[in-house]
């Protein structure tokens, strides 16, 4: 198609890059693409079950599952016992199965490091299975992986280092103790904030104790701060020296990383203060003041100021024993989701569990919410400049399905996309033994022997997690806006053809769509490492059908706003050339407070610009982002040209570094109609 440039030049474009879909609306569920968008065919080409994947600034997706494509180690490893020998790393768990998938291309390339893919790849002395590692995109281009697998439940210490351009692994420093599940937090300064994740008992911890080579604790004061070996009064009462009946430790110590210097510090503040405080993943987000807001998944929220080391407020969001809150009523939310939609406001998604604790002694405690009360539900929370007030918190919307184990994606136009997940724990809670609704905290119904065997999997979201009878296949849309006491609404969304249940992951492309991949990683489908043996129920009537539960295969999301009414794809406006950013051998780089241009062109004369927006390199896995973020920038239009404003301070009402942290996004225009470009991945530092 021929156009005008921002020089008034005749040239050829590429009006759309996105190829048209096939067997769009082909399900009854489906209401018309123009409305809802729709889902490409499925492409069965994939290497592994992409369940940790992120974007990557050359616009690729790194993605891996474990030490080899499907986990089939699981059914050799029983964690209940912590003297099995099993639990000692077997060889196989001395490295990782990588890919990097190229959307334009659709080809694989392997980044496997140690023995992760059993083939003999080359790689770091010290190769680690980052199965429920955490992981973000470094200021300079690189990929951070934090903690990993030794043993189901059993956190690795290592952290490591991708290099994209050459796929080279790289030795980062240890960490203080291991971490399964932890998340990493891009913070203002380009350092990594470290929390969360499970590990392997230390009984011999000694609280206190000083910071040694052995003993890591790099803390301003140079002791290990209290609550890491058996957490704190009326905070965590778990620590490196408790373990559940998995026979697993909660690690409690928040490090940063310092991509500079390539070395961790340790905080003097710690997980232990938070009663509530889920090691799986937590969500947290950098808000506008700087400080680091803890959404969940557990029912305490808390802004921790990083930078002195310390907690500045905690708030508990269920009424306390024998008093009122200023918050309102809501669960324990594990695998759900947290997503901030603008700086400083955040939807809290699905999620939640009954059971709370299973002991050795066979003892099932039931929580008073599960799946099937708050699933579907939201809850909408706005943070306070003040860092010492509590964030302004009440319900949001419902969706349609209950959910956990869902995906939530941040869209350019601001709007979340969420599919997948499953109605695991879903047993109504009238049902259970025992159950009171106004028992919660204090009289929730414990239930022993056979009783607690029949409820253990009815309620426990991990005793089902593989069955796939309980997978949502329908999406949904959150759309901002005045409804539901300005907190939005939702919107069905196109039914997937593939189960996208626990383990799966959603990413933002760069070209405006949304992978969906992974699910299932159940290994062979034959065991069960909750109880260290068979177990039909894990699996329901998949039992030993992993061709079934195991997705090695993705499935793109086109949403909505590419299509016209007549179903064609909709013209879109497109970025032909960006001027006055920082001159950069390896990415294009912005500065903070500073204004660049963007030359534009579209199909339709008629069309103008609307917005800009910036959103952050997506880093899904378990339900939870660790690096999404959306903002708007501040643009004027001339004709074809646009001068655009980076972010700045004081907008939002915060510095430009508290809004987007130092790193890469990518920078979207939507025309008048709502339709966006093709990215351009920019750095800003």
């Amino acid at each position: 198609m021929r156009t005008k440039t921002a020089q008034g030049q005749s040239a050829w474009v590429e009006s759309n890059p996105v190829p048209v879909p096939m067997g769009c609306s082909n399900h009854p569920d489906n209401g018309p693409a123009h409305m809802v968008g729709c889902f490409s065919p499925v492409v069965d080409n994939w290497p592994l079950v992409a369940t940790y994947i992120a974007l990557l600034p050359n616009g690729k997706v790194v993605a891996w599952y474990a030490s080899d494509d499907i986990g089939r180690y699981r059914e050799n490893i029983d964690v209940h016992q912590s003297n099995d020998p099993r639990n000692a790393p077997p060889a196989q768990e001395d490295g990782t199965m990588v890919t990097i998938w190229d959307p334009a291309s659709g080809s694989f390339e392997d980044a496997s490091f140690g023995n992760g893919s059993q083939r003999g790849v080359s790689g770091q002395p010290k190769g680690t299975d980052l199965f429920c590692a955490g992981y973000t995109v470094l200021e300079d281009g690189r990929f951070f992986t934090a903690g990993g697998n030794l043993g189901l439940e059993w956190g690795s210490l290592r952290t490591n280092i991708l290099d994209p351009r050459t796929r080279s692994w790289t030795e980062g420093p240890d960490m203080w103790w291991g971490r399964w599940y932890p998340t990493v937090t891009k913070l203002p300064n380009g350092e990594l904030l470290i929390t969360g994740g499970t590990a392997k008992p230390r009984p011999d911890f000694v609280e206190g104790s000083p910071n040694t080579p052995d003993n890591p604790c790099r803390t301003p004061s140079g002791s290990c701060p209290p609550g890491l070996a058996q957490g704190l009064p009326g905070g965590l009462d778990k620590g490196v020296r408790t373990q559940n009946a998995r026979g697993t430790a909660h690690n409690n110590a928040f490090e940063i990383y310092n991509p500079d210097t390539n070395t961790l510090r340790m905080l003097e503040a710690t997980a232990a203060s938070v009663a509530s405080f889920e090691h799986y993943y937590p969500w947290w987000h950098v808000i506008p003041n700087g400080l680091a807001f803890l959404t969940g998944a557990g029912v305490h929220k808390g802004i921790l100021d990083w930078q002195a080391g310390q907690w500045v407020g905690l708030w508990r969001s269920y009424p306390p024993s024998g008093g009122y809150s200023t918050v309102p009523y809501d669960a324990h939310r594990i695998y759900g989701s947290s997503v901030m939609y603008e700086p400083g406001k955040v939807l809290v998604i699905g999620g939640g569990y009954a059971a709370d604790t299973y002991d050795p002694q066979g003892t099932l405690e039931i929580f008073a919410l599960n799946n099937w009360e708050n699933g579907h539900t939201t809850l909408h929370l706005e943070a306070s400049l003040n860092p010492t007030s509590p964030p302004t918190m009440k319900p949001g919307p419902k969706m349609r399905y209950r959910r956990t184990h869902l995906d939530a994606t941040l869209l350019p136009n601001g709007e979340i996309f969420v599919n997948g997940g499953q109605q695991d724990g879903g047993e109504e809670t009238t049902s259970i033994p025992g159950y009171r609704p106004d028992g919660f905290p204090n009289q929730r119904p414990a239930l022993t022997g056979a009783l607690a065997r029949e409820w253990w999997p009815k309620t426990v979201n991990p005793a089902t997690v593989f069955n796939i009878d309980l997978a949502v296949y329908r999406s949904e849309i959150w759309k901002p806006g005045p409804e539901n006491g300005g907190t939005g609404r939702f919107v069905l969304g196109p039914r997937a053809q593939r189960p996208r249940i626990y383990h799966s992951a959603a990413l933002l492309l760069p070209d405006a769509t949304v992978l969906t991949v992974g699910g299932g990683g159940c290994g062979l489908c034959a065991g069960n490492f909750e109880t260290g043996g068979r177990d039909e129920g894990y699996y329901g009537r998949w039992y030993g059908q992993p061709e079934k539960i195991n997705q090695k295969n993705h499935e793109i999301y086109y949403p909505a706003y590419l299509f016209k009414e007549d179903g064609s794809l909709a013209p879109r406006p497109i970025i032909t050339r960006l001027e006055g950013l920082a001159p950069d051998a390896d990415y294009p780089t912005l500065a903070y407070n500073q204004s660049f241009t963007v030359h534009w062109s579209h199909p339709d004369p008629a069309r103008s610009i609307q917005r800009v927006t910036f959103l952050a390199l997506g880093a899904p896995t378990h339900g939870f982002d660790q690096n999404q973020r959306f903002l708007q920038l501040d643009f004027q239009q001339s004709g074809y040209t646009l001068t655009v404003r980076a972010p700045y301070d004081r907008q939002y009402g915060g510095l430009a570094r508290n809004i987007a942290p130092p790193g890469f996004y990518m920078l979207f225009l939507l025309d008048d109609k709502g339709v966006p470009s093709v990215a351009k991945i920019l750095r800003i530092r």
